[in-house]
């Protein structure tokens, strides 16, 4: 109840409409000080318009909050697209060098394999140096006499 009666007393204010020698009009809540024509307005707050206007900005910031929350959502799927995308790329670079590697082997064993074809035509065995068997010496004997 308190409540209702502080914000009706606030809801009501006197304004002060001055005109000054230079012909410009200033709204103030202060009396008129050096000014030809001082008038003094009585403003009523109307609860209906107030209410409106009230519903209005709600509205209005619901619309806003509404709009924020939608380019929020709209911003991470941007940011996850864009992890998706270097993703995939990264993929391709890993599977491009995966291809090149498998190729550079496939390049190697064939090498290996032309050089032992060419190691098989001109095979030459040769075998190991032998030693020859080593003979005794002749035995002589000696008869004494």
């Amino acid at each position: 109840m308190i409540a209702m009666v502080l914000s009706y007393h606030s809801a009501s204010a006197e304004i002060f409409k001055c005109i000054g020698k230079d012909s410009k009009t200033v709204y103030q809540a202060k009396p008129c000080q050096t000014s030809d024509k001082a008038v003094q307005l009585d403003i009523q707050a109307n609860e209906g318009q107030e209410s409106a206007a009230k519903a209005r900005l709600q509205a209005l910031e619901s619309e806003q909050d509404a709009a924020k929350v939608a380019r929020q959502e709209a911003e991470r799927r941007d940011a996850m697209l864009k992890n998706q995308t270097e993703s995939t790329n990264a993929l391709k670079q890993s599977a491009i060098a995966q291809q090149q590697q498998v190729e550079a082997e496939q390049r190697q064993a064939a090498a290996l394999e032309r050089q032992a074809q060419q190691n098989n035509n001109r095979v030459m065995i040769v075998a190991p140096p032998t030693a020859l068997p080593v003979m005794p010496a002749p035995v002589t004997t000696q008869i004494l006499r």
